[in-house]
C-alpha cells in the first residue's frame, strides 16, 4: 500500500490547513468535503463536512489521498456555511497525529467510539488495547449490541478512522444507556 506521495499534495494539504480553506479529499473508496485541522507525515485530519453539516472528524492516511482540491464555488461555499453556524474548530487539536499508535491512545484517553475502516470492512465500536502495530476494537454490531471478541485491526490496513459522526455517537449513547439499565 505505500506509494510515493507527490510532494506537492502534501504541499497543497499544508496550504489547506494553514489557510483554513474548505476543500474535498479524493480518496480511493470516494471524497470527502471539509477543513484540514490536523496533518502530520502519515495521517491527515479532516473535520468533515456533509450537506452543509459538521458531521464530525475523518483520520485518513496521508499517502491514500489522491487529491486536494478547492472549488471555484469556494467562497459561497464558506457563506453558506457561515449563514449555517458551521465553523472551521479547534476541538481536535487534543488529536495525537505522530502514528496510529498516538492517534489510537488519544481517542481512547477521551473514550471516543471510532469507525475504522479496512480495505475491505469497516467496524464500530470502543478501543480495547493498542500495540506496534495494530489496534484491537471492542466493536459493536448495527443493532447496538457488543460483538463478543475484540477486532485486530492493522494499521497498515485502516484506510480511514471516523469519530464523533453521528453513526458511532449515536450507537456510543445506545450501548452506554443500555448498559446502565441492565445493571
Amino acid at each position: 500500500m505505500t506509494m510515493t506521495l507527490p510532494s506537492d499534495i502534501r504541499t497543497e494539504l499544508y496550504e489547506a490547513m494553514t489557510a483554513n480553506t474548505y476543500v474535498r479529499l479524493s480518496l480511493p473508496e470516494g471524497e470527502h468535503e471539509g477543513f484540514i485541522v490536523g496533518l502530520s507525515k502519515q495521517l491527515v485530519l479532516l473535520q468533515a463536512i456533509h450537506e452543509w453539516q459538521d458531521v464530525g472528524a475523518l483520520i485518513a492516511p496521508v499517502e491514500s489521498i489522491e487529491a486536494c482540491e478547492v472549488s471555484e464555488f469556494h467562497d459561497a461555499q464558506i457563506r453558506i456555511l457561515d449563514f449555517n453556524s458551521v465553523k472551521r474548530t479547534k476541538r481536535y487539536s487534543w488529536v495525537k497525529l505522530g502514528s496510529y499508535e498516538e492517534l489510537f491512545k488519544s481517542l481512547k484517553f477521551k473514550n471516543k467510539f471510532v469507525v475504522v475502516s479496512l480495505e475491505d470492512d469497516a467496524d464500530v465500536g470502543q478501543i480495547d488495547s493498542i500495540e506496534k502495530d495494530s489496534v484491537d476494537l471492542k466493536a459493536v454490531d448495527p443493532g447496538g449490541n457488543w460483538i463478543e471478541e475484540a477486532l485486530d485491526c492493522p494499521y497498515e490496513e485502516i484506510t480511514l478512522v471516523q469519530f464523533d459522526d453521528s453513526y458511532s455517537r449515536t450507537l456510543q449513547r445506545y450501548v452506554e444507556r443500555t448498559s446502565a439499565t441492565l445493571n
